[in-house]
């Protein structure tokens, strides 16, 4: 019987494979072992490096480098008093003309990429409504005009997203305080 030797062969096969399941865990648990020795050697270690290395630095009030007040006036300890001047900022800040004028033009240019985005659809649209209006070609019926009706639906969706995003360009920059408007 052909059955029947199919399953006195995995009877026979069945020892041979719990002993291979049996080595493949003795030898992964050995393996997690090292891991964990090493593991807990790399601990030890790093403990004793962080005891061997120095302590934090406190700071005192007299450590402390001496605050520039807008005023101009310099606070001064009466223990020890500064003859020296108080060092310049080493980066001066832009005027805030100028930094208007650099959010201006970043949000003059999102609002200039999304106008080229919706000329490029509405060509597109254009394009389309030209070949289903042509009568000289033939896309009364198939896929051709299938394809152009869909290019004028998400046409349309796509103009809905880039209109809604170039409201939500000019309402953050209302917000900033600056006045731009559609190209």
């Amino acid at each position: 019987m052909p059955g029947q030797r199919r399953y006195t062969l995995r009877m026979k096969l069945r020892p041979v494979a719990c002993m291979a399941l049996l080595a493949g865990l003795v030898a992964s648990q050995a393996g997690a072992q090292a891991a964990s020795d090493s593991l807990t050697e790399a601990a030890q270690r790093e403990r004793e490096r962080r005891k061997g290395a120095s302590k934090s630095k406190a700071y005192t009030e007299t450590s402390l480098p001496k605050p520039v007040v807008a005023s101009g006036i310099e606070r001064v300890d009466e223990a020890s008093p500064s003859t020296e001047a108080s060092p310049a900022p080493a980066v001066p800040e832009k005027p805030v003309d100028e930094i208007r004028a650099e959010k201006k033009a970043a949000y003059e240019k999102r609002l200039a990429d999304r106008a080229k985005d919706i000329e490029v659809v509405r060509k597109a649209m254009d394009d389309a409504q030209l070949e289903l209006n042509d009568v000289n070609t033939i896309t009364k019926y198939g896929s051709r005009k299938d394809a152009l009706l869909k290019i004028l639906e998400d046409g349309e969706a796509e103009l809905q997203k880039a209109d809604q995003a170039l409201a939500e360009i000019e309402e953050e920059a209302r917000r900033e305080g600056i006045s731009v408007s559609r190209p």
